[in-house]
């Protein structure tokens, strides 16, 4: 009875330390380190996201847009984090003037630089489906045409060009394609459901109300890659 006692008690630990090595295996033979295998708590840089978007435009409309981004995979599914942004934009005939020493007129490009920090959330529904909601500040410049058109050294009347900070809230949803376990590339399309704020309108020298948002009156469209989600 003894021995019969003491073989299964062999045998049920020689079963639990399989079981702990084909749980908790790393793929290397030899036994499990329970320690060494239990799962991380607090952070791990291997769930850090890397990623961010790029889009170049030319002709009568030259854009240029960089926005890296860094974040943190919270769930499988869960990211979160924030990016940096920098998009260039120039229309090349945004508006005619006519010189005051000659009367001649021509037309005049409209060009601006924006800067904006965001913080997001993003979440996988299914592998191929992606949502998304992104604050985001943005400091641009406009033309104010309410402060009048004064002339430039050559007598090209200008309107006023100011800086202001606005901000955005951007939802949206799209198709993600993954490229690796934890990789993809996406394509996206966003709504700034803010671009109507007080703070960010202004009105023309018609009394028309218009949006400064950086988004207004479209859907922006993204292209981009993520590491680690």
């Amino acid at each position: 009875m003894k021995k019969i006692v003491l073989l299964a008690l062999l045998f049920t630990g020689w079963m639990t330390a399989q079981a702990q090595e084909i749980y908790n295996s790393t793929g290397k033979s030899g036994q499990a380190k329970y320690k060494e295998n239990q799962q991380k708590k607090g952070f791990d840089f291997n769930r850090m996201v890397f990623g961010g978007g790029l889009g170049l435009t030319f002709g009568t409309i030259t854009n240029i847009y960089v926005a890296p981004s860094i974040g943190y995979r919270i769930t499988d599914k869960f990211a979160a984090g924030v990016t940096l942004g920098y998009n260039y934009y120039r229309q090349k005939d945004a508006f005619l003037t006519q010189n005051l020493y000659t009367s001649e007129t021509k037309y005049l490009p409209l060009s601006q630089s924006i800067y904006s920090g965001s913080i997001w959330g993003k979440y996988i529904i299914i592998p191929n489906i992606m949502v998304q909601a992104e604050f985001e500040l943005n400091n641009l410049s406009y033309y104010d045409p309410t402060m009048g058109y004064p002339a430039d050294k050559d007598g090209w009347p200008m309107p006023v060009k100011k800086r202001v900070t606005v901000p955005s809230l951007l939802l949206g949803a799209g198709y993600r394609q993954p490229i690796g376990e934890y990789s993809s590339i996406f394509i996206m399309a966003f709504y700034d459901v803010l671009q109507d704020l007080p703070g960010n309108t202004r009105t023309d020298q018609n009394g028309e109300k218009y949006s400064i948002s950086p988004y207004a009156d479209r859907v922006d469209f993204r292209v981009g890659f993520t590491i680690g989600f």
